[in-house]
């Protein structure tokens, strides 16, 4: 079994010279059973060996690694550039069911290199293929290419660490600066509804930044653009497809910052949360860093029982504002649909207090009250279409309604809401 890592194309030097239809004839006279893997990535300066004319393709959204492969096979990125303007000028459709074309390959670097990262690139001196490989697994244990969890980065590595919430950025943010990351929190969380929410949420993310002496980046709400993504994903389950959207979004708009302000990793306090399935959270932030050759996702197990607790002590200690849903209005709406099932009084945005008790607080999160609640979940019998057909009900009984502050309130958010969350809704503010 052969597995070719994401950049093993260009650490080889294709010194080979065998054809590639000789190297496949000789394989196959073995008799041997041939398996292998691969995570390759074609960047500009990979050398083409199996096809010599080009590739027949359609036309690719700006920020899609494809586009990598795309300029790959022309040469440099004015080719690339002088197509797509084209394909532009003329109305060329995108995408899997637009306009094709056919790409003639183009001669690429006689020796290409393995992309750096930005921490190689401020290595002064080191210029042997042996250094660059010694400086890489220095800092990338296995996660491009194995799929495991990272190392901590070496100390005063840039951390850019978007932060859904102070209460998971506790534990995580201090074991940073216990070990000398220099570390910025990025808030970006326009999925956080209603605004009085977000703005509790922001401020005490804000305090502990303040207390820790570390940079905050306060970005921009961005709420419309969230509700349009989540178009025909209202009833989207906790951990589906609308959780991804809203995963892609925000670690999209980091991994850029990232990218431009010159950090070289970026990880999230989603991945501390319990009610979050850790593999569809970090599959969104590896999917955001891979446009960006400079950036690294840092992906490690955050959700241990010790991590746990100590994020709910240090909760405690700063007695942080303690949130009682995720955070958009559709979690709301199922987490008062869960509580009211449970006969628990429905969510009152603003009133959960402060969190006090880390034992208890950290049982809450424990993985037998997650599972009953995703267990809830999966076994009610109310069928979407019956969810849909109430939505629909409240749609003409509260479209028309104005929130304090004279902002109607949009028909397509009322599908977050059941009858009852309506009416709290208004009391409070939303």
């Amino acid at each position: 079994v052969k597995h070719l890592g994401q950049w093993d194309a260009y650490e080889s030097g294709h010194n080979s010279s065998l054809a590639a239809h000789e190297a496949y004839e000789t394989l196959a006279r073995t008799g041997d059973k041939i398996i292998g893997t691969t995570e390759l990535c074609i960047v500009p300066g990979y050398r083409f060996r199996v096809i010599s004319g080009g590739l027949i393709t359609n036309f690719h959204q700006p920020d899609s690694t494809l586009m990598c492969l795309i300029t790959a096979l022309l040469g440099n990125d004015t080719n690339t550039q002088t197509v797509y303007q084209h394909a532009l000028t003329q109305g060329y459709r995108f995408l899997s069911y637009g306009d094709s074309s056919f790409i003639r390959l183009k001669p690429a670097s006689p020796t290409p290199t393995m992309p750096k990262t930005s921490h190689q690139l401020e290595q002064k001196g080191r210029n042997t293929n042996e250094d660059d490989q010694e400086i890489n697994d220095s800092i990338i244990k296995g996660e491009n290419s194995e799929g495991k969890c990272m190392d901590w980065p070496p100390k005063g590595s840039k951390v850019l660490l978007h932060s859904c919430c102070a209460p998971c950025s506790g534990a995580m943010v201090e074991a940073m600066v216990d070990r000398g990351m220099d570390v910025t929190i990025f808030f970006y969380n326009p999925n956080i509804h209603p605004k009085q929410e977000y703005e509790i949420r922001k401020e005490e993310n804000k305090r502990y930044a303040r207390d820790l002496g570390i940079p905050f980046v306060d970005a921009d709400y961005d709420v419309d653009e969230w509700y349009r993504r989540a178009k025909g994903m209202e009833w989207s389950p906790e951990r589906g497809k609308r959780c991804s959207m809203c995963f892609d979004m925000r670690f999209e708009r980091t991994a850029l910052f990232a990218h431009e302000h010159g950090f070289q990793y970026i990880t999230t306090t989603n991945a501390t949360s319990r009610w979050k399935d850790a593999d569809q959270v970090n599959a969104s932030g590896e999917r955001a860093a891979a446009k960006y050759p400079s950036v690294e996702y840092w992906k490690r197990d955050w959700q241990t029982d010790e991590m746990t607790l100590r994020k709910y002590v240090i909760n405690a200690e700063k007695e942080f504002y303690k949130q009682e849903y995720c955070g958009c209005s559709f979690s709301l709406r199922d987490t008062n649909d869960f509580r009211r099932s449970q006969g628990i009084e429905p969510v009152t945005v603003g009133s959960g207090g402060v969190y006090n008790d880390p034992e208890k607080d950290a049982a809450e999160e424990s993985k037998e009250a997650v599972a009953s609640f995703f267990g809830w979940d999966t076994d009610r019998g109310e069928s979407s279409e019956e969810r849909k057909q109430d939505s629909r009900r409240l749609r003409e009984v509260y479209g028309g309604r104005k929130k304090t502050g004279g902002s109607t309130v949009a028909s397509s958010r009322l599908d977050a809401r059941t009858a009852s969350d309506a009416t709290h809704g208004e009391h409070n503010n939303w």
